[in-house]
């Protein structure tokens, strides 16, 4: 990790950019209804995609986007040593369907806890 902070404004940089490239991709799923579950889970697959960081190389300290890593290793080497980085959007994948299904927990029960207050 000490690729990130001695790169820190780049990240930082990165991050802004990130931000606009993530309210973007927000404005693409316009058309489904604003709220619902499959909108959802298209905001959480562009927040993988945009934020998620992969080192360089498969033991590198040195870190970039996912998104850079693994189409550019695939290109330059084989499948399997861009696996490497398909693991961490993977790992993204997996937090990201926690989050989800925390946050569908959480919907749940409060629309419980108002029908049983409206009752």
């Amino acid at each position: 990790m000490e690729g990130i902070a001695e790169f820190s404004g780049f990240w930082l940089l990165y991050l802004v950019f990130a931000c606009v490239g993530f309210w973007c991709w927000n404005r693409l799923f316009f058309w489904l209804k604003p709220g619902s579950d499959l909108r959802r889970f298209f905001h959480m697959l562009g927040a993988v995609l945009v934020f998620t960081p992969a080192p360089i190389a498969a033991e590198s300290v040195y870190f970039a986007p996912a998104m850079v890593v693994f189409p550019f290793t695939l290109l330059t080497s084989s499948l399997d040593n861009a696996m490497y980085a398909a693991n961490w959007f993977l790992g993204g994948l997996i937090v990201g369907a926690v989050v989800l299904a925390v946050i569908q927990l959480i919907r749940f029960l409060q629309k419980r806890e108002e029908a049983v207050a409206e009752s």
